[in-house]
């Protein structure tokens, strides 16, 4: 008798364990659901007092250096020769000291089949600030190349291009209207 009366009870506080922990879990997930407003709002804030990663990169050839390389893994993982033609143009049009390990910099901004426009558009400021117009144009150039490196560039690669263009290359009071 005494063996069914610890039975009953331990078969009791497990039920009674198992019920509250699920109430506790749907009321956590409610109360999420009833502040998800706030959290976007609290992560807003604090990125518009400190600014992205991108939006901190400050220097002109790092943020062509992350172009081209998001160009590339938009769609599919980086080829050898996209990597080569991406090491050749940090070499001799930008001028970079130690290719590589821009590369390398540069890798920490990306992320594969991230849009071209997440990366693009926090740098379109910085370059237009800094590049002549020519210097946008062989930007693009060089980000045309390198879509093209491996094999000719997809659908997402030609879209993301055209709107780089558009956005890069347009007058301010384009840009202006855009926004």
């Amino acid at each position: 008798m005494p063996f069914l009366l610890a039975a009953t009870a331990l078969i009791v506080g497990v039920l009674f364990w198992v019920l509250r922990m699920h109430r506790v879990s749907r009321d956590l997930k409610e109360l999420d659901r009833d502040t998800k407003g706030l959290q976007l709002r609290a992560g807003g804030l604090s990125t518009s007092i400190i600014g992205t990663p991108l939006q901190r990169v400050d220097d002109v050839r790092l943020a062509a250096a992350i172009l081209m390389l998001q160009i590339v893994r938009t769609g599919s993982p980086i080829t050898a020769a996209e990597r080569s033609r991406i090491l050749g143009f940090l070499a001799h049009p930008l001028e970079v000291a130690n290719p590589a390990a821009m590369l390398d910099r540069a890798w920490g901004y990306t992320a594969e089949r991230w849009p071209f426009s997440l990366v693009a558009d926090p740098l379109i400021p910085l370059l237009r600030a800094h590049l002549t117009e020519a210097e946008r144009t062989e930007l693009f150039t060089m980000l045309t190349a390198v879509a093209g490196a491996h094999s000719p560039p997809g659908e997402l690669q030609r879209e993301a291009l055209v709107r780089l263009r558009k956005r890069l290359l347009a007058g301010p009071t384009a840009l202006a209207a855009a926004r």
